[in-house]
Protein backbone atom coordinates (compact mmCIF):
# COMPACT_ATOMS: atom_id res chain seq x y z
CA UNK A 1 0.00 0.00 0.00
CA UNK A 2 1.22 3.44 -0.57
CA UNK A 3 -0.32 5.96 2.05
CA UNK A 4 -0.23 9.56 2.02
CA UNK A 5 -0.48 11.29 5.50
CA UNK A 6 -0.79 14.95 6.00
CA UNK A 7 -0.21 16.59 9.28
CA UNK A 8 0.04 20.40 9.39
CA UNK A 9 2.71 20.39 12.08
CA UNK A 10 4.41 17.83 13.96
CA UNK A 11 5.06 19.75 16.92
CA UNK A 12 4.60 18.58 20.86
CA UNK A 13 1.07 17.49 21.18
CA UNK A 14 -2.02 15.39 20.36
CA UNK A 15 -2.16 15.73 16.67
CA UNK A 16 1.37 14.80 16.00
CA UNK A 17 1.78 12.46 18.56
CA UNK A 18 -1.42 10.45 16.70
CA UNK A 19 0.21 10.66 13.11
CA UNK A 20 3.63 9.68 13.79
CA UNK A 21 2.48 6.67 15.71
CA UNK A 22 0.42 5.67 12.79
CA UNK A 23 3.16 6.66 10.24
CA UNK A 24 5.15 4.57 12.20
CA UNK A 25 2.94 1.30 12.57
CA UNK A 26 2.37 1.78 8.82
CA UNK A 27 5.98 1.79 7.80
CA UNK A 28 6.68 -1.24 9.91
CA UNK A 29 3.54 -3.08 8.55
CA UNK A 30 6.08 -2.41 4.80
CA UNK A 31 3.35 -0.09 3.53
CA UNK A 32 4.87 2.94 1.58
CA UNK A 33 4.36 5.87 3.76
CA UNK A 34 4.49 9.63 2.65
CA UNK A 35 4.13 12.10 5.40
CA UNK A 36 3.35 15.92 3.88
CA UNK A 37 3.53 18.78 6.63
CA UNK A 38 3.07 22.80 6.43
CA UNK A 39 6.09 23.35 7.73
CA UNK A 40 9.22 24.69 6.42
CA UNK A 41 12.63 22.60 5.00
CA UNK A 42 14.33 23.22 8.38
CA UNK A 43 11.60 21.62 10.59
CA UNK A 44 11.80 19.04 12.57
CA UNK A 45 9.24 16.06 14.95
CA UNK A 46 9.21 16.53 18.43
CA UNK A 47 8.20 12.33 18.20
CA UNK A 48 10.84 9.53 16.47
CA UNK A 49 9.96 8.50 13.88
CA UNK A 50 10.61 5.12 11.11
CA UNK A 51 13.46 5.32 9.20
CA UNK A 52 11.43 4.51 6.22
CA UNK A 53 8.95 7.13 6.55
CA UNK A 54 9.18 9.73 3.73
CA UNK A 55 8.56 12.87 5.16
CA UNK A 56 7.68 16.07 2.94
CA UNK A 57 7.46 19.59 4.26
CA UNK A 58 5.47 21.79 2.38
CA UNK A 59 6.27 25.20 3.47
CA UNK A 60 2.61 26.55 3.52
CA UNK A 61 2.69 28.01 7.17
CA UNK A 62 3.29 31.76 6.12
CA UNK A 63 0.95 34.68 7.03
CA UNK A 64 -1.44 36.77 5.42
CA UNK A 65 -1.77 40.10 5.70
CA UNK A 66 -5.54 40.90 5.02
CA UNK A 67 -8.41 38.67 3.29
CA UNK A 68 -8.08 38.71 0.36
CA UNK A 69 -4.44 37.80 1.07
CA UNK A 70 -5.51 34.99 2.99
CA UNK A 71 -8.04 33.66 0.20
CA UNK A 72 -5.13 33.36 -2.43
CA UNK A 73 -3.60 31.68 -0.21
CA UNK A 74 -5.08 29.11 0.91
CA UNK A 75 -6.19 28.79 -2.94
CA UNK A 76 -2.75 27.94 -3.47
CA UNK A 77 -2.22 25.67 -0.66
CA UNK A 78 -4.67 23.46 -2.07
CA UNK A 79 -3.13 23.68 -5.57
CA UNK A 80 0.27 22.87 -3.93
CA UNK A 81 -1.20 20.11 -1.79
CA UNK A 82 -2.88 18.44 -5.09
CA UNK A 83 0.52 18.82 -7.22
CA UNK A 84 2.64 16.83 -3.65
CA UNK A 85 -0.15 14.40 -3.49
CA UNK A 86 -0.83 13.48 -7.12
CA UNK A 87 3.45 13.31 -7.15
CA UNK A 88 3.01 9.86 -5.10
CA UNK A 89 -0.46 8.66 -6.44
CA UNK A 90 -1.54 7.60 -3.28
CA UNK A 91 -3.84 4.66 -2.77
CA UNK A 92 -5.54 6.46 0.36
CA UNK A 93 -4.71 9.78 1.77
CA UNK A 94 -4.84 10.61 5.39
CA UNK A 95 -5.37 14.16 7.34
CA UNK A 96 -5.32 15.24 10.47
CA UNK A 97 -7.07 18.79 12.05
CA UNK A 98 -9.87 20.78 10.38
CA UNK A 99 -8.44 23.30 8.45
CA UNK A 100 -6.26 20.56 6.43
CA UNK A 101 -8.88 18.05 6.14
CA UNK A 102 -10.66 20.62 4.00
CA UNK A 103 -8.01 21.44 1.85
CA UNK A 104 -7.07 17.95 1.41
CA UNK A 105 -10.70 17.09 0.38
CA UNK A 106 -10.64 19.85 -1.84
CA UNK A 107 -7.47 18.99 -3.50
CA UNK A 108 -8.00 15.86 -4.28
CA UNK A 109 -11.39 16.08 -5.57
CA UNK A 110 -11.36 14.31 -8.88
CA UNK A 111 -7.94 12.33 -7.96
CA UNK A 112 -9.81 9.14 -7.63
CA UNK A 113 -7.83 7.75 -4.28
CA UNK A 114 -9.98 7.82 -0.86
CA UNK A 115 -9.56 10.66 1.74
CA UNK A 116 -9.93 9.66 5.66
CA UNK A 117 -9.99 12.82 7.41
CA UNK A 118 -9.61 13.02 11.46
CA UNK A 119 -11.18 15.84 14.00
CA UNK A 120 -8.47 16.18 16.90
CA UNK A 121 -10.33 17.94 18.73
CA UNK A 122 -14.51 18.29 19.91
CA UNK A 123 -15.28 20.65 16.81
CA UNK A 124 -18.24 22.06 18.71
CA UNK A 125 -15.49 24.19 21.46
CA UNK A 126 -13.04 24.54 18.51
CA UNK A 127 -15.11 27.11 16.08
CA UNK A 128 -12.84 27.65 12.89
CA UNK A 129 -15.37 30.59 11.82
CA UNK A 130 -18.21 31.15 9.65
CA UNK A 131 -15.96 30.18 6.16
CA UNK A 132 -14.10 27.59 7.23
CA UNK A 133 -17.28 26.20 9.21
CA UNK A 134 -19.41 26.20 5.84
CA UNK A 135 -16.53 24.39 4.21
CA UNK A 136 -16.32 22.01 6.29
CA UNK A 137 -19.76 21.02 6.67
CA UNK A 138 -19.52 20.60 2.62
CA UNK A 139 -16.31 18.80 1.90
CA UNK A 140 -16.58 16.07 5.26
CA UNK A 141 -19.20 14.42 3.41
CA UNK A 142 -16.42 13.81 0.76
CA UNK A 143 -14.24 11.61 2.95
CA UNK A 144 -14.93 7.91 3.02
CA UNK A 145 -14.50 8.48 6.93
CA UNK A 146 -14.57 11.06 9.35
CA UNK A 147 -12.23 9.91 12.48
CA UNK A 148 -12.85 11.30 15.66
CA UNK A 149 -12.01 10.02 19.18
CA UNK A 150 -15.10 9.13 21.14
CA UNK A 151 -18.48 8.54 20.92
CA UNK A 152 -19.38 11.87 21.85
CA UNK A 153 -17.45 13.69 19.29
CA UNK A 154 -19.15 11.23 16.70
CA UNK A 155 -22.91 11.85 17.91
CA UNK A 156 -21.90 16.13 17.52
CA UNK A 157 -20.95 15.54 13.96
CA UNK A 158 -23.97 12.73 13.18
CA UNK A 159 -26.27 15.72 14.32
CA UNK A 160 -25.12 17.56 11.72
CA UNK A 161 -25.98 14.97 9.11
CA UNK A 162 -22.81 13.43 8.69
CA UNK A 163 -23.34 9.45 8.18
CA UNK A 164 -19.58 8.61 8.06
CA UNK A 165 -18.36 8.80 11.47
CA UNK A 166 -15.82 6.24 12.82
CA UNK A 167 -14.62 6.55 16.16
CA UNK A 168 -11.10 5.22 17.00
CA UNK A 169 -9.57 6.30 20.14
CA UNK A 170 -6.12 7.75 20.53
CA UNK A 171 -3.42 4.60 21.01
CA UNK A 172 -1.85 5.15 24.68
CA UNK A 173 1.08 3.64 26.30
CA UNK A 174 2.81 4.87 29.25
CA UNK A 175 5.92 7.06 28.26
CA UNK A 176 9.16 5.11 28.91
CA UNK A 177 11.38 6.60 31.56
CA UNK A 178 14.96 8.43 30.08
CA UNK A 179 16.30 9.14 33.64
CA UNK A 180 16.47 12.78 32.43
CA UNK A 181 13.18 14.18 34.42
CA UNK A 182 13.78 16.99 36.96
CA UNK A 183 13.63 15.89 40.84
CA UNK A 184 10.89 17.52 42.34
CA UNK A 185 9.98 17.17 46.36
CA UNK A 186 7.45 14.43 46.44
CA UNK A 187 4.32 14.15 47.65
CA UNK A 188 3.69 16.15 44.47
CA UNK A 189 0.67 16.88 41.78
CA UNK A 190 1.41 16.80 38.16
CA UNK A 191 -0.06 17.86 35.31
CA UNK A 192 0.75 17.78 31.88
CA UNK A 193 -0.08 19.37 28.90
CA UNK A 194 0.05 23.10 26.64
CA UNK A 195 -0.64 26.36 28.38
CA UNK A 196 -3.41 26.92 26.73
CA UNK A 197 -6.71 28.22 27.65
CA UNK A 198 -8.60 24.92 26.97
CA UNK A 199 -5.97 23.38 29.37
CA UNK A 200 -7.93 25.48 32.33
CA UNK A 201 -4.39 25.63 34.60
CA UNK A 202 -5.88 28.55 36.15
CA UNK A 203 -8.30 26.46 37.56
CA UNK A 204 -5.88 23.95 39.26
CA UNK A 205 -3.38 26.46 40.51
CA UNK A 206 -6.59 28.14 42.25
CA UNK A 207 -7.81 24.72 43.48
CA UNK A 208 -4.63 23.67 45.05
CA UNK A 209 -4.11 26.92 46.40
CA UNK A 210 -7.21 26.47 48.31
CA UNK A 211 -5.75 23.07 50.11
CA UNK A 212 -2.00 24.29 49.87
CA UNK A 213 -2.48 26.02 53.67
CA UNK A 214 -3.32 22.71 54.94
CA UNK A 215 -1.09 20.23 53.17
CA UNK A 216 2.45 21.90 53.13
CA UNK A 217 4.21 19.06 52.18
CA UNK A 218 2.72 18.65 48.83
CA UNK A 219 3.76 20.10 45.82
CA UNK A 220 2.07 21.08 41.97
CA UNK A 221 4.22 20.56 38.93
CA UNK A 222 2.90 21.49 35.52
CA UNK A 223 4.66 20.44 32.66
CA UNK A 224 4.05 22.01 29.21
CA UNK A 225 4.80 24.98 27.62
CA UNK A 226 2.43 27.55 25.41
CA UNK A 227 0.97 31.22 26.12
CA UNK A 228 -0.69 31.20 28.92
CA UNK A 229 2.94 31.02 31.15
CA UNK A 230 3.08 34.87 31.70
CA UNK A 231 -0.66 34.91 32.83
CA UNK A 232 -0.32 31.69 35.31
CA UNK A 233 3.03 33.06 36.50
CA UNK A 234 1.61 35.51 37.61
CA UNK A 235 -1.38 34.00 39.09
CA UNK A 236 1.48 31.66 41.08
CA UNK A 237 2.72 34.51 42.23
CA UNK A 238 -0.34 36.18 43.47
CA UNK A 239 -1.06 33.66 45.08
CA UNK A 240 2.19 33.52 46.74
CA UNK A 241 3.33 30.11 46.06
CA UNK A 242 6.16 30.32 43.55
CA UNK A 243 7.78 27.60 46.05
CA UNK A 244 5.21 25.15 45.85
CA UNK A 245 3.96 25.49 42.42
CA UNK A 246 6.24 24.75 39.31
CA UNK A 247 5.76 25.66 35.85
CA UNK A 248 8.44 23.07 34.31
CA UNK A 249 8.22 23.89 30.55
CA UNK A 250 8.70 21.66 27.97
CA UNK A 251 9.89 17.57 28.99
CA UNK A 252 11.37 15.22 27.59
CA UNK A 253 10.93 12.41 29.89
CA UNK A 254 7.17 12.26 30.63
CA UNK A 255 7.52 8.87 31.95
CA UNK A 256 10.28 9.52 34.78
CA UNK A 257 7.91 12.50 35.78
CA UNK A 258 4.47 10.15 36.15
CA UNK A 259 6.83 7.57 37.24
CA UNK A 260 7.31 9.80 40.52
CA UNK A 261 4.00 11.68 40.50
CA UNK A 262 1.51 10.75 43.78
CA UNK A 263 -1.52 12.06 41.53
CA UNK A 264 -2.21 13.29 38.60
CA UNK A 265 -4.96 16.07 37.72
CA UNK A 266 -6.75 17.11 34.22
CA UNK A 267 -8.30 20.42 34.44
CA UNK A 268 -8.88 20.71 30.97
CA UNK A 269 -12.48 22.80 30.09
CA UNK A 270 -12.29 20.48 27.27
CA UNK A 271 -10.66 17.60 24.98
CA UNK A 272 -10.63 15.56 21.56
CA UNK A 273 -9.40 12.65 23.48
CA UNK A 274 -7.02 12.98 26.51
CA UNK A 275 -4.29 11.86 25.92
CA UNK A 276 -2.30 12.91 29.22
CA UNK A 277 -4.88 11.65 31.20
CA UNK A 278 -4.48 8.04 29.89
CA UNK A 279 -0.85 8.34 30.08
CA UNK A 280 -0.78 9.00 33.30
CA UNK A 281 -3.48 6.05 33.93
CA UNK A 282 -1.90 3.57 32.40
CA UNK A 283 1.70 4.30 34.26
CA UNK A 284 -0.34 3.64 37.66
CA UNK A 285 -1.20 7.46 39.18
CA UNK A 286 -4.27 8.16 41.01
CA UNK A 287 -6.14 10.45 38.87
CA UNK A 288 -8.84 13.52 39.47
CA UNK A 289 -10.11 15.12 35.58
CA UNK A 290 -12.53 17.29 34.98
CA UNK A 291 -15.42 15.82 33.40
CA UNK A 292 -15.15 17.71 30.12
CA UNK A 293 -16.19 17.20 26.43
CA UNK A 294 -14.94 15.20 25.82
CA UNK A 295 -12.94 11.83 26.51
CA UNK A 296 -12.54 11.88 30.48
CA UNK A 297 -15.78 9.83 30.76
CA UNK A 298 -14.90 7.25 28.58
CA UNK A 299 -12.07 6.48 30.77
CA UNK A 300 -12.69 7.61 34.37
CA UNK A 301 -15.12 5.63 35.89
CA UNK A 302 -16.00 7.48 38.96
CA UNK A 303 -14.51 6.31 42.58
CA UNK A 304 -13.50 3.10 40.27
CA UNK A 305 -10.37 3.72 38.50
CA UNK A 306 -10.41 7.57 39.32
CA UNK A 307 -12.14 10.81 40.49
CA UNK A 308 -14.41 12.87 38.31
CA UNK A 309 -15.39 16.47 38.95
CA UNK A 310 -17.79 18.76 37.43
CA UNK A 311 -16.23 20.81 34.24
CA UNK A 312 -14.83 24.00 35.51
CA UNK A 313 -15.42 23.66 39.23
CA UNK A 314 -12.76 24.77 41.10
CA UNK A 315 -14.02 23.97 44.62
CA UNK A 316 -14.70 20.14 43.69
CA UNK A 317 -11.26 20.17 42.07
CA UNK A 318 -9.59 20.89 45.19
CA UNK A 319 -11.68 18.97 47.37
CA UNK A 320 -10.86 15.81 44.97
CA UNK A 321 -7.07 16.33 45.19
CA UNK A 322 -7.72 17.01 48.98
CA UNK A 323 -9.33 13.64 49.31
CA UNK A 324 -6.65 11.92 47.59
CA UNK A 325 -3.99 13.80 49.42
CA UNK A 326 -4.90 12.73 52.63
CA UNK A 327 -6.06 9.02 51.51
CA UNK A 328 -2.87 6.52 50.45
CA UNK A 329 -4.94 3.50 50.05
CA UNK A 330 -6.96 5.24 47.90
CA UNK A 331 -4.70 6.35 45.32
CA UNK A 332 -3.23 2.85 45.23
CA UNK A 333 -6.62 1.49 44.41
CA UNK A 334 -7.40 3.95 42.18
CA UNK A 335 -4.19 3.50 40.90
CA UNK A 336 -4.33 0.40 40.01
CA UNK A 337 -7.49 -0.09 38.42
CA UNK A 338 -6.38 2.82 36.09
CA UNK A 339 -3.99 0.43 35.28
CA UNK A 340 -6.31 -1.94 33.39
CA UNK A 341 -8.67 0.49 32.01
CA UNK A 342 -5.84 2.28 30.12
CA UNK A 343 -5.21 -1.05 28.49
CA UNK A 344 -8.09 -0.77 26.04
CA UNK A 345 -6.26 2.36 24.52
CA UNK A 346 -2.84 0.17 23.85
CA UNK A 347 -0.92 0.57 20.48
CA UNK A 348 -1.67 -2.83 19.43
CA UNK A 349 -5.28 -2.64 19.40
CA UNK A 350 -5.89 1.15 18.54
CA UNK A 351 -3.65 0.54 15.36
CA UNK A 352 -5.54 -2.68 14.61
CA UNK A 353 -8.43 -0.64 14.22
CA UNK A 354 -7.03 1.86 11.70
CA UNK A 355 -5.67 -1.71 9.66
CA UNK A 356 -9.29 -2.12 9.60
CA UNK A 357 -9.91 1.54 8.25
CA UNK A 358 -7.42 0.99 5.94
CA UNK A 359 -8.29 -2.48 4.54
CA UNK A 360 -12.21 -1.28 4.11
CA UNK A 361 -11.40 2.21 2.19
CA UNK A 362 -9.06 0.41 -0.45
CA UNK A 363 -9.99 -3.46 0.07
CA UNK A 364 -6.65 -4.88 -1.89
CA UNK A 365 -4.91 -3.39 1.13
CA UNK A 366 -5.72 -6.40 3.05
Amino acid sequence: MRVALVCPVLAEGGAGRAMTQLANHWCASDHEVFLFTFEDTSAQSFYPLHPNLKVRHLDLQSPSQNFAAALLHNVSRVLRVRRALRAVSPQLTVSFLATANVGVLLASLGCGWPVVVSERVHPGHEPLGAAWHALRRVTYPLARSVVVQTSEIAQYLVDWGLKNTTVIPNPVVAPPTTGSAPRISKPYVLALGRLHAQKSFDLLINAFARIAPNNTQWSLAIAGEGPEREALTALIAQLKLPDRIQLMGQQQDIGGLLDNADIFALSSSYEGFPNALCEAMGAGVASVATDCPSGPRDLVAHDENGLLVPNGDTQAMAQALQRLMNDAPLRAQLASAATAAAEDYAPVRVMSQWDELLEDAVPCAG
